[in-house]
């Protein structure tokens, strides 16, 4: 899930990377602002799928059909807000994945930014930052 701005403080970037057959081992990386203008940084940091729980409860709940991408003549200026949240399916040992784009409601954007900066405190807690 990421957001870029023009105003670094409403920028965001969290990815979970998580492969069950690694005994059950991923990776969480963040960048975020707090509300006190901190910058709150994680790179690659161990989680396990008891910490992902939370995070894939609410994936599970979404509609994960795959949707086709439309082709847009549009022009998109460099200070513009983009926000994405996307799930990529599949296996990086055979190269079968694929990226599903849910449309999250306000609210479930919301729900997800909570789940994730908790996952970033629990994590950050764990590696003593």
């Amino acid at each position: 899930m990421s957001r870029n701005h023009q105003f670094r403080t409403l920028c965001y970037r969290f990815e979970a990377n998580y492969d069950p057959f690694k005994k059950g081992q991923g990776t969480f990386s963040c960048f975020f602002v707090d509300k006190k203008g901190e910058n709150c940084l994680l790179s690659s940091a161990e989680v396990t799928s008891e910490d992902l729980a939370e995070l894939d409860a609410f994936i599970q709940k979404l509609p994960l059909t795959e949707q086709e991408q439309k082709q847009t003549d549009m022009l998109f200026a460099h200070d513009a807000t983009t926000t994405e949240f996307y799930i990529t399916l599949g296996s990086y040992k055979n190269k079968n994945r694929r990226k599903v784009r849910p449309q999250l409601s306000s609210m479930q954007q919301d729900e997800a930014m909570d789940i994730l900066k908790r996952l970033y405190v629990k994590v950050s807690k764990r590696e003593g930052k």
